[in-house]
This record gives structure tokens, sequence and C-alpha cells, in this order.
């Protein structure tokens, strides 16, 4: 079977690449250029174009095709006009849940499926199966690599193109593999988080948005110190607030009214049981109507809470948690899962 192999530069989906072509598939390499470095303070060999030389070496290495595509144009209206409209409205989004419908597996894939090729395989640790007429998304066998959360707004014509074959490997398997292979990219580092940001985000927020200070204030109002701008801000946040206090401070609020950024001293402040989730994406039909062993994760990283009670509100639900989870954060994506299996998702409101 031909099957393009997303290549980022990096471990992971070079050893994806390695492990189709042992079983025998024809494999070519696809680069996506989803920025230009030019405008984002990158030097050349820091910018995309060092993925894609990192990349281009792997596949000159396995002796297959490399293609790149370029993707940016897409790329900047969608997720950067996105990512910088998010925080000025005092959200934290996630960029890479909304990349992997939207550009990945939405104009990249076209794109890819237009070489001729059967599949599209990539590097994250996710396990996709196919059961009774649909696919269906669980965790990877190593919990602690999982990337399932940041695949729930995919639907089931692009996972029907898809293919993990990192879905039983561990993270040292994969770079014994590149270090047996002797692949150019076998030390590599994880990339950044934010793919299109060097350095810190606040820098990059400095540059996209006209930022207003603001007064810092406690939950009853009182004036505690001044804050450089409300996008510069998330909730949960301790360092960074530069206000003397006599205790850790904690950002409770960002009140877009008033310009304040509320805060608390008290970390219990930031429990919460309820909140709302928007922009529903379930990768079957619809959420299920039992809730036995239903759960949610909040945020990357993190470890999914147990869900007690789910409220359906016309495009909209709340969610009820069986116990209080902290920094509940707009924004950033709710997944839901039923033990491993993914049952999908929203933007937390």
């Amino acid at each position: 079977m031909k099957i393009a192999v997303a290549m980022s530069g990096g471990v992971d989906s070079s050893v994806t690449a390695v492990i189709l072509q042992r079983r025998g598939h024809d494999i070519i390499g696809v680069t996506m250029r989803h920025y230009n470095y030019a405008g984002y303070g990158f030097s050349k060999d820091e910018s995309i174009e060092a993925d894609i030389k990192d990349a281009a070496k792997v596949c000159n290495k396995l002796g297959i095709p490399h293609h790149v595509i370029d993707t940016s144009k897409e790329f900047k209206k969608i997720i950067e006009e996105n990512f910088i409209s998010e925080y000025s409205k005092g959200r934290t989004p996630n960029p890479c849940t909304l990349c992997n419908p939207t550009i990945k597996w939405g104009s990249f894939l076209d794109k890819v499926l237009e070489l001729g090729v059967k599949k599209f395989a990539t590097g994250h640790y996710v396990n996709l199966r196919y059961e009774k007429g649909t696919y269906n998304i669980y965790k990877a066998s190593d919990f602690n690599k999982d990337q399932s959360y940041m695949l729930w707004a995919l639907n089931q014509k692009q996972l029907s193109k898809t293919l993990f074959p990192l879905a039983n490997h561990s993270k040292s398997e994969v770079r014994k593999i590149a270090l047996q292979m002797k692949l150019p990219v076998h030390e590599k580092d994880e990339s950044q988080e934010i793919c299109f940001i060097k350095g810190h985000y606040e820098d990059y927020l400095k540059n996209h948005l006209k930022l207003k200070r603001g007064k810092v204030v406690l939950p009853n109002g009182k004036e505690i110190g001044e804050h450089r701008g409300l996008p510069l801000y998330t909730i949960g946040q301790r360092k960074g607030l530069n206000t003397p206090w006599h205790s850790p401070l904690y950002v409770l609020q960002l009140d877009l009214k008033t310009n304040n950024v509320v805060v608390t001293d008290n970390p219990d402040d930031l429990l919460s049981r309820t909140f709302s989730v928007e922009e529903l994406n379930w990768l079957s039909d619809n959420l299920p109507d039992k809730i036995d062993d239903l759960s949610v994760q909040i945020r990357y990283n993190s470890k999914p809470f147990p869900v007690e009670k789910v409220i359906e509100q016309d495009k909209i639900i709340k969610v009820i948690l069986k116990n209080p989870a902290r920094a509940i954060t707009p924004g950033q994506s709710a997944v839901f899962y039923k033990q491993d299996l993914l049952l999908g998702g929203g933007i937390i409101r």
C-alpha cells in the first residue's frame, strides 16, 4: 500500500516511516510548511526550515521520496488569527486542537491525497480501531505519551484515511529504533508546544495585540496592584503577577468589562465542579445516554476527572464533576472519555 507519513523532522514521525517501511509498504514522506520564518523572530536555521531539512535527511536515509507542502496561508488565517482573537477575549486557546482538524487533517491532508496515496500516517501516540462501522480512538498503550486529547475534533472521514503506527510503542522503544537505524534525529529533543512561537508566548502577544494596563484586585474589589494587560494572564496562574502580597496569589478571573485581573490567595477558590462546553464534536454520533465511567480531561498532560452529570442545552453542555477540579480555563479543550475510549470534546466556555 502507498502511504504518506507526515514527517515533522522529529524522532516519532521518523520511526513511524521506519515501522511502515518494515511492513513492506510503499512510503513517501510529506512535510507541512505551516509558517514562514520571516516575521516570527526566527533565524532561518531555527525555523520550520530546519525541521524540513531534518525530515529530508531521514527520507534520504530511508530511501523514500520527500514532499514539502505549503499550508502557511491557511495556518495564518485559521490558527494564528484564532490564537490572537481568543487571547484578546481573555481566553486561553490550545492551537493544536484546532490545527489538527482544519490544517493537518484538513488542507494538508487534501493535498497529500493528491499524491496518490491510500493512507496518511502520523507519529501520534494513539490507538485507532475500526469497530462496527466506526473508527474509534483509544488511548495509547503508554498512557504517559498518549496524545488522544489533541484529536477530539477529527471526523470519521479524516480517521478513515489515517494510521497511527506508534499506538503500542513507548518513547524509549521509538528512540531505540531510531538509534538502531542510525537516523540523524535519534537524539533530537521534543518540539515546543506552540510551534509558531519562538521564546515566550507573551512576546508574541505583545507584537499582535494592543495591551491595556489595569488593576489587580481581590474578589472583594480591593485594588492591590497593576497588571500589564489581560491577555498576558490565565486562570490559575501564580508566577508573573509581580504584586507584593503576604502569601502567593493566583489568577481567579479575567474581567473584560472592568479590565481587572481578579486574584486570590486561597488556592481553594480555584476549585469548581461545574463548567460549560461549546463547539462540540463527537467522534461517533452523540454523547452516550449512559455516562457510566464517563470522564473529562480539561487540559493536556492532566488526568481525566470523573463526571457525575451532563446536562445538554442546545449546542452546549453543562458538565458536573464528581470532585472539584482546579483552574478550569475558558478556551481550553474539554475532552470526554469512556475509560480509554475517546468520545469527543469541545471548548470550555
